[in-house]
This record gives structure tokens, sequence and C-alpha cells, in this order.
């Protein structure tokens, strides 16, 4: 009975994540995002085969098989939350990029005689509470409401399971678990299984969408647009509320007298945005851009300009203006002046 319970546990985490994948894919919406959902169902396949529990029933070949694309696991779900739980500007930056190689580099360590020491667990529980670290800080700024109501909470909940499963394996090793414990740590598997189907899979796109500002001047074509929420935005926009260093969605809802929901939806669902940060950082570039081609501004430097925009230091303003712009402000202003003197 135990035995058939575990095989049928097993199937279903490996059948419900492909399926789930299939379905995402399937609609053009949400494929570009689905490709790290598939890896990830593929680990889990393999993962499963691996740690078999009380059936036992795949052979040693097909468990050393199954291990090598389970062992991918750290990628796939370093893939997987950055893909699916954060927009393209969030990942371009230092900590993504280190969170990346730490990635790759544990996955090394999978496939060779380090595996499941101890340092290997120390870079892995790293690994995953850089991830979560990176959730948590970019909670606030995230706009798309069913996105932000799901996220911290899965993602904390997956990465404090999988850091306790770590430990525990450390603590424990392969001789002291119990022998329902594999079985135990496949029904929670499968337990988050299904609660990330039914969120990924309920009808709505503003979870995969693509941002797609509009701009401001022109009138809304969103059916419902909260025009009074708009205007109010508009005018704090012209107002330059945006040169506020450190500006929240919280602040300026309080500065509007709005319920800070009223206000996330507005500027994502009538406005196309998807992240504060890149709503508020389009009015600070465009200041940026045309500060440091001003004449008046020939002796300003670029860090003065950046606080006179509304950053708090070089590093942030340089990597926002390169995410808009596809340069660095100096190579801007460099540009710009260049062009100035060529004669017509």
């Amino acid at each position: 009975m135990l035995d058939e319970l575990d095989l049928l546990i097993r199937g279903a985490v490996i059948g419900i994540s492909a399926l789930t994948f299939t379905l995402l894919w399937w609609k053009p919406s949400s494929r570009r995002k689905s490709y790290s959902i598939g890896a990830l169902a593929m680990t889990l396949a393999g993962h499963m085969a691996e740690t078999q529990g009380i059936s036992g029933a795949w052979s040693p070949q097909a468990r050393a098989m199954a291990s090598l694309v389970g062992n991918t696991m750290p990628i796939a779900m370093t893939w997987f939350i950055l893909s699916v739980f954060l927009d393209r500007h969030q990942r371009q930056n230092d900590l993504v990029r280190a969170l990346i190689a730490l990635s790759i580099f544990v996955w090394i360590l999978c496939l060779s005689p380090a595996a499941f020491t101890p340092v290997h667990i120390a870079l892995n529980v790293t690994l995953e509470l850089g991830l979560l670290y990176l959730i948590i800080v970019t909670d606030p700024c995230d706009l798309v409401a069913r996105r932000r109501s799901f996220r911290t909470v899965f993602v904390t909940l997956i990465l404090t399971f999988s850091v306790s499963k770590l430990l525990l394996d450390g603590f424990l090793g392969a001789e002291g678990r119990p022998v329902w414990f594999d079985t135990a740590y496949a029904s929670v598997i499968l337990g988050f299984v299904i609660v990330f189907a039914h969120w990924s899979l309920r009808p709505g796109r503003d979870i995969w969408a693509e941002e797609d500002p509009r701009p401001m001047n022109k009138p809304i074509a969103v059916e419902g647009a909260d025009t009074h929420v708009l205007g109010l935005i508009q005018r704090a926009m012209e107002d330059q509320i945006w040169r506020r260093e450190g500006l929240t969605i919280g602040a300026m809802a309080d500065e509007l007298q709005l319920p800070e929901h009223r206000l996330r939806s507005a500027i994502n669902r009538d406005l196309g945005y998807r992240n504060f940060s890149a709503f508020v950082n389009g009015y600070r570039i465009e200041a940026a851009k045309a500060a440091l081609t001003a004449p008046e501004n020939a002796e300003k430097t670029i860090l003065e300009i950046a606080y006179d925009v509304g950053f708090a230091s070089l590093g942030p303003f340089n990597k926002a203006f390169r995410a808009m712009t596809g340069t660095s402000p100096r190579d801007y202003r460099r540009s710009a002046l260049d062009d100035r003197s060529i004669p017509a």
C-alpha cells in the first residue's frame, strides 16, 4: 500500500509539473517564461526518480541517469524564480549575475566528489537565501497584484523547505533517514506543484505580460481606467515628485491621499507599468538625458546630475541609465557632444 502511494505521489509531481509547462507554453502570452518552468519540471522528474522513497521502483542504472538531470536543480530553480517572479529590468544587476554564477558553481559541485559536503551545503544555502533576499527587496516595487500577493509567500516557503531539507540531509546522512522520509519529502513537493499550477493557470494575463508603458500625455484607452487617479499622478509627475530620493509607492500614495492599492492598480493597469521603480526611473532618466546634453551643465559631474534627478548614488543611476538607453551616462554625454561638434 505504501509502495503504491509513493509511486502515485512521484508520478503526480512529474505529471502535474509537465502538464503545467505544456499549458503555459501553448499560450503565447506565457511562452517566454514557460521555458524556465519546463526546465524545473524536467529536474523535478529526475529528482523524483533519484530520491525514490519506499517503493524503490527505479533501478540503480535509472537512478544514476536521473541523478544527472536532478542535479541541475540549483540552476533550474534560480532560472525559475528570476524568470517568473521578476521582470526583465530587475534581472539586470550585479546580485542577479552573482546568483546565476553561484547556481552554476553549486551545480558543478553536485557532479563532483565534493557533493553534499559541508561546503556544498553551505553554498547551496547561500544561493537560496540570496534568491529569497532578492524577492523580498523587490517586492515593494511590484505592481502586478496577483504576482505580488503570491510570490513572496510561495518563494519563502519553498526555499525554507529546501534549506531545511539540505540541513537534514547533512545532519542525518543517507543511513540516518527513516524509511518514509523521502516519500514525505515528495508529498511536500507535490503540494508546491499543485499550488503553483493553480496560481499560474488561472485566467488573466497580468502575471505573464511584458511591460507595455503608455505615455501620460495621451488619452488612456484602457476600459475602466481610473481617470481621477491618473489625473493626480500626472500632476504629481509634472510637479516632479520623482526627484525625491528614495521615493516609494507608499510615500507617493500618502502624498496623493490615495489608498496604495488604488495607485498600484492605476500605474499597472492603466499606464502599463509592472514595476514602480521602472515608472519613476523613466522620468528620471529622461531628465538626466536632457541634463547631460545641456550646455549649462557642462561643468556638472554625472554624480551631481544623478543626485538632481533623484538617485541616491552613482551605481543605481548608471545601471538604470544603461538599462533604458543601452549606454552609460558618460558615453551618452560624450556622443551628444561629438555630434554637436560636427558642422551641419
